[in-house]
């Protein structure tokens, strides 16, 4: 049967099939029953409300969220103030419960923190993704269990968008369709999905990191380098692939030797020392609270032998990228590996920051090797997510068939 002419386009297929599944996790999110206190899947991560709760900061102190703990100069809440909350807050709150007055706010509407003895660890586009539900929340009658609804909707959508982006070129074939697989494909969705819609906005890095792979792909080092920039300036994890920064720059280095910049070079520019600048000054602000986390990295335990592990697993996938002679792959895995070892603080959705190397093209002149590149990402990043994370990255059911 002859598809319609709309859906002749490679672009409008991806777009509908994400589209739908967009639509189908959209209204399960918003039709099934509300689990407190915070919302998601589970109700057990307050990590987007409190970035919403952190952007509505901002705006009331600007930089004070990177440069001292929010519990050094908020108000707590009393015990009686903390018993007139909204129902679908107040009940769930106890006297432990990081809860703050918004200076110049209503009662009704708590500064809600997770780790307020810490500056907060994330860079400015945390604050601008929530920024729209924040406002929503702090001036309209919308209430705390509305918020996180939104919130888990906008960073649905952008999951989703990245998922069109990798789809997209996949389907066109402009990105080598057997760098990312089957079993890589069905890895990546599933835990973005996943990750959207317990609240975490990690998703939100796929689409500028495959937007760099995919100009790193066709030689375009500006266009890669902004798109390097736009991730690091929402989430410090993609500081895991600053391998393409430097790669980027020397395709950028090299098209200025063949022709002067015009206006679209220098705009470009600017976006790269605005965007990238923001997110190393704030980086350096929070960088020395980032080891009084509580340590959880197995790697850094002796007694767990992750460093053993992760040397010789490494090893074996450094190798194989070598006889590819896929150099960029084998400048990530090192890099990674090195960044691995640096972590205080590993949760489960942080193995999602690993899974994004999935849905970068293969760079070797070797082509009957991409299959070998692919299966050697899947390996490594599948390992480092149950040493490090303890995630099996399978459904919770198939885990248990198994």
């Amino acid at each position: 049967m002859l598809l319609p002419a709309f859906l002749q386009r490679p672009s409008m297929r991806a777009l509908l099939l994400v589209a739908l599944s967009f639509i189908g996790w959209g209204s399960w999110a918003l039709v099934s029953p509300y689990p407190p206190p915070y919302g998601g899947l589970s109700g057990r991560f307050s990590d987007h409300v409190s970035h919403m709760n952190a952007a509505r900061l901002f705006v009331l102190c600007g930089t004070c969220v990177w440069e001292q703990p929010a519990d050094e100069f908020l108000q707590h809440y009393t015990d009686e103030e903390r018993r007139r909350l909204p129902e679908d807050l107040g009940p769930y709150m106890t006297e432990k419960s990081p809860l703050y007055v918004a200076p110049g706010g209503s009662l009704d509407k708590p500064l809600l923190l997770n780790w307020p003895v810490f500056p907060r660890p994330y860079p400015p586009g945390a604050l601008l993704l929530s920024a729209p539900v924040a406002l929503v929340y702090h001036f309209t009658p919308l209430s705390f269990s509305g918020a996180s609804r939104l919130l888990v909707l906008s960073y649905l959508l952008y999951a989703h968008l990245g998922l069109f982006l990798v789809l997209r070129w996949l389907m066109s074939g402009a990105a080598q369709p057997l760098a990312l697989g089957l079993l890589g494909g069905f890895l990546l969705y599933s835990e973005t999905v996943r990750w959207a819609l317990e609240g975490f906005y990690d998703v939100a890095l796929l689409a500028p990191l495959a937007l760099c792979g995919h100009f790193l792909y066709q030689r375009r080092g500006l266009a890669a380098l902004v798109s390097y920039c736009v991730a690091a300036f929402l989430h410090y994890r993609a500081f895991f692939f600053a391998p393409l920064s430097l790669y980027a720059l020397y395709l950028l280095l090299r098209e200025g030797r063949r022709e002067p910049w015009g206006v679209r070079q220098w705009v470009g520019m600017a976006a790269v020392a605005v965007l990238g600048g923001a997110s190393l000054q704030t980086f350096g602000l929070v960088a020395p609270s980032l080891t009084l986390f509580p340590l959880t990295n197995p790697l850094r335990n002796p007694e767990t032998h992750g460093l053993l592990h992760l040397l010789v697993g490494g090893g074996l996938a450094a190798v194989a990228l070598l006889y590819a002679r896929a150099w960029v792959d084998l400048a990530l895995l090192g890099w990674m590996g090195m960044m691995l070892l640096r972590l205080y603080q590993t949760q489960a959705w942080h193995a999602l920051s690993l899974l994004l190397w999935l849905a970068l093209p293969v760079w070797t002149p070797r082509s009957e090797r991409v299959p070998l590149v692919r299966d050697v990402r899947l390996a490594f990043v599948w390992m480092m997510a149950v040493l490090v994370y303890k995630q099996t990255l399978l459904p919770a059911r198939l885990v248990d068939f198994l």
